[in-house]
């Protein structure tokens, strides 16, 4: 099976990062919602005026505007940090007891009705494009464009230092020369819907840019990609 650059526009590719990011609050981010809002997290004494609550596994304050991360992530898209819940009982539900993020089984792929985990070979050929919220070591890329909601990704994932050049720890990469990688259906977690597609690469992101595999988009220079 393969993914060509047309079936990339389809999976939201072909979306545009010329708007500058400014800043909204989400849903989520009512204190009414709460009677004690910050309940059962950790501050943390550094930089806690970037966190909810001052806990980084809560994600940042605030969550992007602008295209296309306004559309993904952004108080425009389907995304609700905490699936309506609580800071508190989100990070009771999703943290193990050393209070780090709980990751869910079979490494986040939906099931078949077997209970095995729903995966498949597919071919990114030239011209694909992809992404990823997260550091440049890991190997899990999605269709690029794709909502945050149906990666099933925690809240850290958006965090990002204040000049980074990659706000909200965003990557873009186009497929340089054809790549075999494992696919499959995200399932639901960090309540989130999931039921995004997630591809897991062969070698970590910054070996596959290194190798000339992928190409890494320059977001400040190429906002048009």
């Amino acid at each position: 099976m393969h993914v060509s650059a047309v079936s990339s526009l389809l999976f939201g590719a072909a979306v545009v990062f010329g708007s500058p990011v400014t800043l909204k609050r989400d849903s989520d981010l009512e204190p009414s919602r709460c009677p004690e809002f910050c309940a059962g997290t950790n501050r943390t004494e550094t930089d806690p005026e970037l966190y909810i609550c001052g806990d980084p596994r809560l994600g940042p304050v605030s969550l992007p505007s602008g295209i296309p991360l306004e559309g993904i992530v952004g108080v425009d898209s389907t995304y609700r940090r905490f699936g309506g819940l609580c800071p508190g009982q989100f990070l009771a539900e999703f943290t193990d007891k050393e209070g780090k993020m709980a990751y869910p089984p079979f490494e986040g792929y939906g099931i078949d009705t077997a209970g095995r985990p729903a995966v498949f070979n597919l071919t990114l050929t030239p011209g694909t494009y992809v992404d990823r919220f997260g550091s440049e070591f890991g190997r899990y890329v999605a269709p690029a464009g794709s909502p945050y909601a149906q990666r099933s990704l925690p809240p850290h994932n958006l965090n990002a230092a204040p000049d980074s050049k990659y706000p909200y720890n965003y990557y873009v990469y186009a497929v340089a020369r054809s790549l075999v990688v494992q696919a499959g259906p995200i399932a639901p977690w960090f309540g989130q819907p999931g039921l995004g597609l997630q591809f897991l690469l062969s070698a970590s992101l910054s070996d596959l840019v290194q190798h000339g595999v992928l190409t890494r988009v320059d977001l400040e220079a190429d906002p048009n990609w």
